[in-house]
């Protein structure tokens, strides 16, 4: 008789642990990845300045995105009034985030 190793635990490295923290810092990470696509939607439709903020879904996308960015705005004005580089800084905290998130995820 043979054990066979599950197909679900073949891609985690050995002496990984299902804690409830790595669970719970694996979905973080999950949820990271999402938001900073919805973060990258967001941003590229701003570049289309006749886009009706207004109407769903695109009213759903700009009140889940902007109040993150705001906090970003206020740290760092537009360059030359009309070119917003605050969104730089924000993928790169949220990238920064997901990074610490996925590192911790091994060291329990």
């Amino acid at each position: 008789m043979q054990f066979h190793e599950s197909p679900i635990n073949s891609d985690r490295p050995s002496g990984y642990l299902n804690t409830p923290l790595t669970v719970v810092a694996a979905g973080l990470s999950k949820w990271l990845d999402i938001y900073s696509g919805v973060l990258m939607v967001r941003v590229l439709l701003s570049w289309f300045p006749n886009i009706p903020w207004d109407r769903q879904p695109l009213s759903a996308i700009r009140d889940l995105c902007d109040p993150y960015l705001n906090l970003f705005r206020n740290i760092i004005p537009p360059i030359f009034d009309t070119l917003d580089v605050s969104p730089l800084l924000a993928f790169a905290v949220l990238g920064t985030l997901g990074s610490i998130l996925n590192n911790s995820r091994g060291m329990y």
